[in-house]
């Protein structure tokens, strides 16, 4: 929207509303980017004129955790009109976001002058407190819930563990007793299976803690996706499913089977969401000479609803789905970020979803092995 139509001018004639627009500065933020900081000085009122602005609190462990968002015709920015204190939060992009920043002194000018912008004002300070005391019970129940998946899945992989060891020891005798490759093959895969049943489990309860360590080793691309089909041999012999991988023959670094999970939640989805019609998945990929690699996953299915597009890559979010635990799309997120990488999507409805990967090629921090 132009920044003349925006609610905020509502009950303001054109005279008034022209000095601020004058006034103000249009600045474009890309998906994922930083608006402010935490901290920083509070220089302005700032109207969100497309897109969506999420608000995080910084935690003392680095960590962050949001706490409110702004969507297109709200404004955000107004205490520190009036207290001069710092930023209270940090402001990130929700997508691509479009905002006017109209300066202090010239909206305080304005605020004098007419009664409309005041009570406005006074208004979304109260829709900010509400929201941010909503959106911190929500978290707290979502924290609970996690805990509580924690616990069930340590119950789990203890369990689970004997049943797994008699599986994986018959699975090598059978290898032993049948040389065929078919045979070789078939018990190979049951002891990938296992282990990746357990690497699944292990990895939910470490997104439970909020524990995303890696342990890095040097990963052929093109051998990852082969052994990603080899493990999910049934999404590649669907006839109503095809699926088109083009990817460098490159060297990362990072953890396989983590990696693993993020496709196998990105294409998981997308033959969910195809609902036994026809459909397209393609995976492709480049290196940057700025060391970064670029994925691309694609399907021509219907689109993610757009309810959940802003809480998408939140736990225990899900549409429509019979099965699933809701938590698959934020593994997939925090195992990226814990890569140093970042994960949008862009999406229209019966036309499909793109969702755009971007990772370091190496790894600086953590000794490879």
């Amino acid at each position: 929207m132009e920044i003349s139509e925006h609610p905020f001018f509502n009950k303001v004639n054109k005279e008034q509303v022209d000095p601020l627009v004058s006034a103000a500065t249009i600045e474009k933020y890309p998906p994922d980017s930083m608006i402010f900081e935490q901290g920083s000085p509070s220089e302005g009122l700032d109207l969100v004129l497309d897109g969506e602005v999420a608000f995080c609190k910084l935690l003392g462990d680095g960590k962050s955790r949001v706490v409110g968002y702004s969507k297109a015709g709200t404004f955000f920015g107004e205490i520190g009109l009036f207290t001069e204190q710092p930023r209270a939060l940090r402001a990130e992009s929700r997508g691509n976001v479009v905002i006017a920043n109209i300066p202090r002194e010239a909206l305080l000018k304005f605020i004098k002058q007419t009664d409309g912008p005041f009570d406005n004002i006074l208004q979304s300070i109260i829709n900010h407190l509400h929201e941010t005391t909503r959106h911190y019970m929500d978290d707290m129940l979502r924290q609970e819930k996690l805990s509580m998946v924690g616990t069930m899945m340590n119950t789990i992989i203890h369990d689970f563990k004997n049943p797994f060891c008699l599986i994986s020891l018959g699975a090598q005798l059978m290898a032993q007793m049948h040389t065929d490759e078919r045979s070789q093959k078939l018990c190979r895969n049951i002891d990938s299976q296992i282990t990746r049943m357990v690497n699944m489990a292990e990895e939910l309860n470490a997104f439970s803690r909020g524990d995303q360590n890696l342990v890095i080793s040097k990963i052929r691309l093109t051998e990852m996706i082969d052994r990603f089909e080899e493990l999910n041999f049934p999404f590649f012999q669907n006839e109503k499913i095809k699926i088109e991988i083009s990817v460098p023959d490159i060297e990362i670094e990072g953890e396989e089977n983590k990696l693993h999970r993020v496709f196998q939640n990105l294409v998981g989805n997308a033959i969910d969401a195809f609902e036994d019609e026809f459909g397209l998945i393609t995976i492709t990929g480049e290196a940057g000479a700025d060391g970064m690699l670029r994925l691309k996953v694609t399907d021509n299915g219907k689109g993610i609803p757009e309810e959940i597009q802003t809480r998408f890559f939140e736990p225990f979010v899900t549409f429509g789905k019979s099965k699933g635990t809701g938590l698959g799309s934020a593994i997939a997120k925090s195992v990226v970020e814990s890569h140093g990488g970042k994960i949008h999507f862009e999406t229209e409805a019966d036309k499909g979803t793109t969702f755009f990967i971007t990772i370091p090629v190496k790894q600086p921090v953590i000794a490879v092995v």
